[in-house]
């Protein structure tokens, strides 16, 4: 298990994960050089690591679930997590064992995905899929951990978005692409790789940031910060509320993904669990605060493979990195022939 400090750490760097060592020193009492170490001590672990995300306007998603041949299906996820454009994989109970989250910059990229490039292993019965557009929440989370001045204190102060709006291109996709590793990079570090200057890598990088293009997230191995589980839950709510309830749900301090889909069920949710009887409180919370919101089918993640690029050992700590490239989507192929 991680310690306070620790805990306290991570929780800043879920708020503004590039701040510095000096700035967070301010707010936790420490130095920045015992800041660093601690830091640089948890991502050689496996136990902690910063990446980036794209801005929901950037990209089309989909949840695509795998029916397994009985004890594949941690095999099947493991061949899915290998995929630069499927972000998330894990392993749940029920009929389709297997789910894995899939994002590429079209709905064309999409289909093209679902039609000709996904690889289906021989161990794979069944397969369907929920197609998205913009994810509610849970992309961005906190442990929560900080009090509400402390969070005051560590929380940047970004400008208002860019007067001119540019296009995302391919020095945007080539700086995304060099942050995957290591959402701490220097500048001088992503200078060096994409053959530019320091202060012109930090220019785009705070453009993209300002317009919401990008978005830096702080992870954690999650069962060393209490997070014992996860559920996988699929509701259906009516179509005139599917915003509202989605927001909502995607605001709860336990929710990893929340997202409108379209499929026999229209709203997917993925939520953090200390226990299993916190499932039931939050089902129990879901009936209270959404009466017209109906929970048709709910499973537990038995283990996360793959979480937003980042490969996971059995206690959920970073092993290696495959960097999250919805662009590989569009990549062509096809699945006629099976994995072996």
């Amino acid at each position: 298990m991680l310690d306070e400090v620790d805990l306290e750490l991570v929780d800043a760097l879920q708020i503004n994960p590039r701040a510095s060592w000096t700035a967070l020193a301010e707010v936790l009492e420490l130095a920045p050089i015992t800041l660093a170490r601690r830091w640089q001590r948890l991502t050689d672990a496996g136990a902690a690591w910063i990446t980036v995300a794209l801005g929901d306007s950037l990209f089309m998603g989909t949840v695509v679930e795998f029916a397994c041949a009985p004890g594949t299906a941690k095999q099947v996820a493991e061949r899915l997590a290998e995929l630069p454009h499927v972000f998330t994989v894990g392993v749940t109970t029920g009929e389709y064992q297997v789910f894995a989250l899939i994002l590429a910059p079209t709905l064309g990229a999409i289909t093209n995905v679902l039609l000709n490039t996904l690889p289906l292993p021989e161990q794979v019965t069944n397969v369907r899929s929920h197609v998205f557009g913009s994810i509610f929440g849970g992309i961005l989370w906190r442990l929560g951990v900080m009090n509400r001045s402390q969070a005051q204190q560590v929380r940047e102060a970004v400008g208002p978005p860019p007067r001119k709006i540019q296009p995302f291109g391919a020095a945007d996709r080539a700086l995304f692409l060099a942050l995957g590793h290591d959402g701490r990079r220097s500048y001088a570090s992503l200078a060096a790789e994409l053959n530019t200057s320091p202060q012109a890598t930090k220019r785009r990088l705070d453009r993209l940031y300002r317009h919401g293009d990008i978005a830096f997230r702080c992870d954690v191995a999650r069962p060393l910060a209490g997070w014992h589980a996860l559920a996988l839950l699929w509701l259906t709510v009516p179509d005139t509320t599917v915003q509202s309830i989605g927001k909502a749900l995607g605001g709860w301090l336990e929710t990893r993904f929340c997202a409108a889909v379209t499929s026999p069920t229209n709203l997917a949710l993925i939520v953090g669990l200390r226990s299993l009887n916190h499932l039931n409180d939050l089902l129990i919370r879901i009936a209270r605060e959404h009466p017209d919101a109906k929970v048709v089918d709910r499973r537990l993640v038995l283990q996360m493979t793959k979480v937003h690029g980042r490969i996971l050992d059995d206690q959920g700590r970073s092993t290696r990195v495959v960097p999250v490239d919805p662009w590989a989507a569009l990549q062509e192929g096809s699945r006629n022939t099976p994995v072996p």
